[in-house]
């Protein structure tokens, strides 16, 4: 039985998870070799254990989900995908991608064992977004970061840690909220001066670290993030608003007197606004009329997504196959969107595009369901304790998967390490009855 293996191993295991965050800055090969050395000493800690799991229904959609991708690659891969150069490649990618159905009952297994350390794995994920916050801040100011990354003075974006990967703000949007909570669920001056000050210059630098970023959309995700916490947690409610309020005006303030942030940020409005415009149109005018509207980069990505999703409407192309199947797009469709990005910036089109109708479909039905069931347990009468440590996952995951937003591959390791990271600690958590440990 899981009880009887030493302790030291589940503190091992409990590291590895903690340090997901650094390796996300490393770079996918160290972040691969951190889920490999998760599954490797899990398989060794838990042997026959992963067979007296009880599952609940949220598992069994993740066993569908899963199962779906590989049936999905294997007829792409024999039937329906005859690209040079890529034999066997969408089947081989959906038996890697089965790394993460492993990840998803590992980490459930230590929940469901009561031997997850959150106050290491929320501080840890929590210090690293303030670390980023703190380089981001630095290099804007001094145009090179902590570890050496110069940026070019007139950089309307900055990567930090990250180098030349500009997703600084991502990742602090990510993971800034488990310091917070970190301070809610653990600290033992609630009621002291010292932790309201200590969580205004918190959120002060995460917004500042966010803004500075130049990433618009995390920022966007982050503000929202800030008043679902008010939402979701009484205690912090009252502060928070006020500091939010203080934040937003500052960094609407510091927006509007820097031109370079106010030209860059103040794109995002005009692109919103063309995207708008252009489907509109697209919907009420003939296809000479609309063809002359596709300058935008953002809407030459959903488009084609789109027109990629039309080749197998209900089956796709199989997972990751995005870029092959829409170099078959007719050509003279394909130069009016600027040729096929690798991915089409959007989760739902993406998913759409490889996994098709049906795919499509067992994604939203897994995503309501979780959601369904997080909120579930947090309004139930559940122990405090759990419900906090429930709650930033459940924001997380509400935030990840908003549908009007430009995304990043859904199937790449980083996000997909992060949702179902989000997707286990919400299924684990909230059907715990009494933690008798959280350390």
């Amino acid at each position: 039985m899981f009880s009887q293996n030493p302790i030291s191993k589940n503190i091992v295991l409990n590291v590895l998870i903690s340090i997901i965050p650094i390796t996300y800055i490393l770079g996918n090969l160290l972040l691969n070799l951190n889920i490999f050395l998760i599954l490797l000493i899990s398989f060794f800690i838990f042997k026959l254990d992963f067979f007296r799991l009880k599952l609940n229904l949220i598992d069994y959609l993740i066993i569908i989900f899963f199962s779906y991708i590989t049936i999905n690659a294997a007829y792409n891969n024999y039937f329906n995908f005859s690209y040079e150069n890529t034999e066997n490649v969408i089947l081989f990618k959906a038996l890697a991608y089965l790394r993460f159905l492993l990840l998803y009952f590992v980490i459930r297994l230590l929940i469901h064992h009561n031997q997850i350390k959150y106050k290491l794995i929320f501080l840890s994920f929590g210090l690293l977004a303030l670390f980023v916050s703190a380089d981001i801040i630095f290099q804007y100011f001094f145009r090179i970061d902590l570890l050496g990354f110069e940026v070019p003075e007139n950089a309307r974006r900055l990567g930090g840690p990250f180098g030349n990967e500009l997703i600084a703000g991502s990742f602090i949007q990510r993971f800034y909220i488990f310091l917070i909570f970190y301070i809610l669920i653990f600290s033992k001056y609630k009621k002291n001066w010292k932790f309201h000050l200590v969580s205004l210059l918190l959120i002060l630098i995460f917004t500042l670290g966010t803004t500075m970023s130049g990433n618009r959309i995390p920022l966007i995700m982050y503000f929202l993030s800030l008043i679902l916490i008010t939402v979701f947690e009484k205690f912090f409610r009252k502060d928070l608003i006020i500091i939010s309020l203080i934040i937003l005006v500052a960094t609407f303030g510091y927006i509007k007197h820097n031109e370079n942030s106010k030209y860059h940020l103040g794109g995002f409005l005009i692109n919103t606004e063309l995207i708008f415009d252009y489907f509109k149109k697209k919907y009420s005018t003939s296809n000479d009329e609309q063809e002359n509207l596709i300058t935008n980069s953002y809407i030459r990505e959903f488009e084609a997504g789109i027109s990629t999703w039309e080749k197998n409407k209900l089956f796709g192309g199989g997972i990751k196959s995005f870029y092959y199947t829409c170099s078959t797009i007719d050509k003279k469709i394909l130069s009016d969107y600027g040729g096929c990005p690798s991915h089409p910036h959007n989760y739902y089109i993406q998913l759409s595009a490889e996994l098709g109708l049906v795919g499509l479909f067992f994604t939203i039905l897994l995503f309501v369901s979780i959601i369904f069931r997080s909120l579930k347990a947090i309004y139930s009468d559940q122990r405090m304790h759990d419900k906090m440590l429930l709650i930033p996952f459940a924001i997380l995951l509400l935030l990840e998967i908003f549908p009007f937003k430009t995304t990043g591959s859904f199937f790449t390791t980083t996000n997909s390490t992060f949702l179902f990271i989000v997707i286990l600690f919400i299924v684990g958590l909230s059907e715990l009855k009494k933690n008798k440990y959280y350390g």
